[in-house]
């Protein structure tokens, strides 16, 4: 972090040496009032300039809590651990908890508890999840289908299979002897029916 001169202060320092100038040479029995009231001033310019730092220190840790928890949110596809947060972020565990609870709570994300029942995860909803599932879900449709197809693929073949033995057996008979025929019709071969 850089020092930067702060202008308040500088103003402050400035006004109260002019303040107490001009109290030493108008009323310099007033020297001890105009001396508490530069004080004043360069008080007030410090506290204000605390209080700058400090919203400065609150958006830095915002903008860096918020990026590793994007980071974090990539990487682990939505489950985010505020453990891990706490310890990247460099933040207090319970500050890292709240942080997730509340964003759980305005985005419709899950806490999740641990085996150990040692803490929470919490699932915040991610597009790859939703990608997942999607082809999970039609990889299972197109094998119900592909399995359907091959069992009435199977029925079809074990059909076919079973004309084609009938038939290659009805080729397979030895055609009827002329004595067999004339047993049959009850004529000689060669006659006329």
């Amino acid at each position: 972090m850089t020092l930067r001169l702060n202008p308040n202060l500088t103003l402050a320092v400035v006004g109260s040496i002019g303040i107490g100038v001009a109290a030493l040479v108008t009323a310099p029995q007033q020297l001890g009032t105009a001396f508490a009231f530069g004080g004043g001033l360069i008080g007030g310019a410090g506290i204000a300039r605390d209080r700058a730092r400090r919203s400065e220190l609150k958006k830095d840790n915002a903008q860096r809590v918020t990026g590793i928890f994007s980071a974090l949110y990539e990487s682990n596809r939505g489950l985010v651990d505020p453990m891990q947060l706490a310890l990247i972020a460099d933040i207090p565990a319970n500050q890292a908890h709240s942080f997730l609870a509340g964003l759980a709570e305005n985005i419709g994300g899950q806490k999740i508890p641990t085996k150990g029942g040692n803490g929470v995860i919490f699932s915040f909803p991610h597009t790859s999840n939703a990608l997942e599932e999607l082809s999970t879900n039609a990889q299972n449709w197109a094998k119900a289908q592909t399995q359907q197809m091959a069992a009435e693929l199977e029925t079809q073949r074990r059909a076919l299979q079973m004309a084609q033995l009938q038939n290659a057996a009805k080729l397979a008979t030895p055609p009827a002897s002329p004595q067999d025929l004339w047993t049959q019709t009850g004529q000689m071969p060669g006659q006329g029916l």
